[in-house]
């Protein structure tokens, strides 16, 4: 019997890049995708929450997820991601789900948003019983208080899920979970800004947004939190923060993006309903930016 989770560590919740034209940037998509792979990173989330994947129609998504997994060349972890649909959509739409040397698909929370516990189980359940592989499922808004906990724990011992993203930062809904969870279930932190605290409570690891523009600071402090040396991953996570918050403000693809446009990795575009950053949230960005330390802004800029 498995005793470990399947996935854990650090993930990057890989954007989309777009172009002027509005379509999908692969150029720019490469370098992104070369950059993490040189990056102590272990795992990268394709089509995920901060990948506008609902803009994306299917032909559109399936060309990313070909694309990354030419690139990365199985250096690192990948896991493809479905966005939140109606559950009969989603069995659908994985049902013929290409693995490409995938581990993992994730699975956003549904849309329309289930009415009850038993219709949220219900959504997940019937996706892992029509996957090819397992799946990992994402908890934001979906549920909360004790039925939350609940309908977590049910889908936690099913045979063919795998672990969940966990998006609210929840502290006592987290600690329930580790406590009560299958030693092979894993409980990833979505939330940058929460990473620490709940890696400190017991979580297996994070996905993560800022890492596409800070891989290689994000991966040093979630292996010191690895190994128990809490004392630099807080120097580390004390230095981003001001960037975390400011990220939350006005949603991860239009702020990483900008941050990733200063790098000269890509165009801040995004597709509606996402706007651009305002230009209060960029400059706020770029003064945060000036606060840290400059060798944390060089080794981003070498690696673009």
């Amino acid at each position: 019997m498995n005793t470990s989770p399947l996935i854990s560590g650090l993930a990057v919740n890989l954007v989309t890049p777009f172009n002027a034209n509005g379509d999908i940037d692969f150029p720019a998509l490469e370098k992104l995708v070369r950059r993490i792979r040189a990056s102590n990173i272990q795992s990268i989330f394709i089509n995920a929450s901060s990948s506008e994947a609902s803009m994306l129609d299917e032909d559109e998504q399936d060309r990313v997820a070909g694309f990354v997994s030419e690139i990365n060349d199985n250096h690192k972890t990948l896991v493809g991601g479905i966005p939140g649909m109606s559950t009969r959509s989603c069995v659908q739409r994985i049902s013929s789900f290409v693995e490409l040397g995938f581990t993992a698909i994730y699975c956003d929370e549904p849309l329309p948003q289930a009415s009850s516990p038993s219709g949220y189980i219900g959504h997940f359940r019937s996706i892992a019983q029509s996957a090819p592989l397992p799946i990992l499922f994402e908890h934001k808004t979906g549920l909360l208080g004790r039925g939350a906990e609940e309908a977590i724990l049910s889908l936690a011992e099913e045979q063919n899920i795998i672990g969940m993203v966990e998006s609210t930062g929840d502290v006592a809904l987290n600690g329930a979970i580790i406590r009560r969870k299958p030693a092979s279930f894993s409980v990833l932190s979505g939330r940058d800004v929460m990473v620490l605290p709940l890696m400190a409570l017991g979580i297996d690891g994070a996905i993560s947004t800022v890492a596409n523009a800070f891989p290689v600071e994000c991966a040093r402090m979630m292996d010191q939190m690895a190994f128990g040396n809490f004392h630099d991953a807080r120097e580390t996570h004390h230095l981003l923060a001001p960037i975390l918050r400011i990220l939350e403000t006005e949603g991860a693809p239009t702020g990483i993006k900008a941050l990733l446009n200063h790098f000269q990795m890509m165009e801040h575009l995004v597709r509606l309903p996402n706007t651009p950053v305002s230009d209060e949230m960029r400059t706020d960005l770029y003064r945060a930016l000036a606060e840290l330390p400059h060798t944390m802004v060089d080794s981003a800029l070498d690696l673009a």
